[in-house]
């Protein structure tokens, strides 16, 4: 159920009144994307604060992972307790290179983009300087440190007052968008999209406000917009899914490292398996389906693709339709593999558990799919290799959204290929007339050799 987005946010009385007790103006104005403020080109007036006196906000999608985790494992967060504050403050440190980078600027520079805060001190951006500002103060002890500049959204009195809505969509804008500045990871800014839409924002709506978006051409964004929503939301879905099987439910930390391949499972098989198509085409029957999921995610939980030759985790997702179509029978016994003692409630230990009781015995039934399947392949007859080649060749296999965006010189390029593959099939289907029509095999061998 989605929160009511229009109602204000709480503020804290006692924390609004120190502000204003302690906020000087420095003398600068600034424009931030704060409902149509951009718009209407409004210009407000900028503080200096002691930074002591900003809060970190925990509804930082930034570290929306960690917290998340956290409140799930130990103990739910709160934001205006002090010893919480400075586990949200371990979170912002963990990113030890874009800090760095950002403790030269502030040392060499100071402050110059200024952040923003709530009217009783929560910062809805600019929580790393004020990180940064405070660990440059305990080293240097310089008076420059020891403030941060702030915009100070309306308060409590002010018929401008944030709601929901606002504050999330202004965190959206200055934090989510693709403007070359964002340090989100995918599954953060997958897990704060999700928060937003919770709280009533549309997906339609955040895009919309995304430059990375925003111009393109109808037809062009809802094509991004389903697959967006395919690759963060629905991979997110797949995700929880996954958590909650393996008793981890909300501990994103724990698959934080395999995010990808979440996404490439999401994509390739669990987006799909509604289709009857895509059930037809790999001979899945309707009870079979829990079966084949639980196999997946018993594959998930293994670490070293190099099991059946590869380098990749995600690898193991691209074989799994594979593995299904020709060794389908193989493929479910995966699911037989059940999980460890519900009396192991610490997620690690689960994991430690996991991998010393029930890793091998997937990693044997993985091996053996993986084998059967390549004999079959190589066995596999001119017929089945000719229907693989024919769907590839189906736009839909392409991708139309990426074929209607192609650049004008991909277009030569690709009219040459269709040509050469015409050419081909013209070749390949002689030779296939000729042998109808008892003429010698050496035509086939002669069409390969040329090739």
């Amino acid at each position: 159920m989605s929160i009511i987005t229009d109602q204000k946010i709480v503020i804290n009385k006692n924390f609004e009144q120190a502000i204003n007790e302690v906020k000087s103006p420095t003398g600068d104005k600034a424009s931030i994307p704060y409902r149509d403020w951009m718009e209407e080109r409004k210009q407000v007036e900028v503080f200096k604060v002691p930074i002591e006196y900003c809060r970190y906000r925990l509804e930082n999608g930034r570290i929306s992972i960690e917290t998340s985790s956290y409140s799930v494992t130990t103990k739910p967060l709160d934001q205006d307790s002090p010893e919480d504050q400075e586990k949200i403050a371990e979170y912002l440190n963990d990113d030890k290179k874009n800090n760095e980078i950002l403790k030269t600027l502030l040392r060499k520079d100071g402050q110059t983009a200024v952040a923003v805060i709530t009217a009783d001190g929560y910062l809805i951006n600019g929580n790393r300087r004020k990180l940064i500002l405070g660990q440059l103060f305990n080293e240097k002890k310089e008076e420059k440190f020891k403030y941060i500049k702030v915009v100070i959204l309306p308060g409590s009195e002010d018929p401008e007052s944030p709601t929901i809505r606002d504050i999330a969509m202004l965190e959206y804008r200055y934090q989510v968008q693709s403007d070359g500045k964002s340090d989100y990871s995918d599954m953060a800014k997958a897990l704060t999209t999700r928060n937003n839409m919770l709280k009533g924002l549309e997906l339609e709506q955040m895009l919309r406000d995304d430059p990375q978006y925003s111009n393109l051409p109808d037809k062009a964004f809802k094509n991004d917009l389903k697959k967006f929503e395919r690759d963060t939301i629905g991979t997110l879905k797949v995700v929880d899914e996954y958590l909650i099987q393996n008793k981890i439910k909300g501990n994103y930390k724990m698959i934080q490292s395999r995010w990808d391949s979440f996404k490439e499972l999401n994509q390739r098989v669990f987006s799909r398996v509604e289709d009857d198509g895509y059930l037809d085409k790999y001979d899945i029957q309707e009870d079979e389906i829990g079966e084949f999921k639980e196999a997946a995610f018993n594959i998930m939980k293994l670490k070293n693709p190099k099991i059946i030759n590869k380098s990749r985790h995600s690898d193991f997702v691209r074989q799994i339709n594979t593995w299904v179509k020709n060794s389908k029978d193989d493929f479910l016994k995966i699911s037989e593999v059940g999980d460890v003692s519900d009396d192991i409630t610490d997620p690690q230990e689960r994991e430690t558990e996991w991998e010393h009781t029930k890793s091998e015995e997937v990693e044997n039934l993985v091996k053996k799919v993986h084998a059967l399947t390549n004999k079959k392949i190589e066995q596999e007859g001119p017929i089945n290799k000719l229907q693989d080649i024919l769907r590839m060749l189906d736009h839909k296999y392409l991708e139309e959204d990426k074929i209607s965006r192609m650049p004008i010189d991909e277009l030569d390029t690709a009219i040459k290929l269709t040509n050469s593959i015409q050419t081909a099939n013209k070749e390949l289907q002689k030779t296939f007339y000729d042998l109808k029509d008892n003429k010698s095999p050496k035509a086939l061998k002669k069409h390969f050799e040329n090739r």
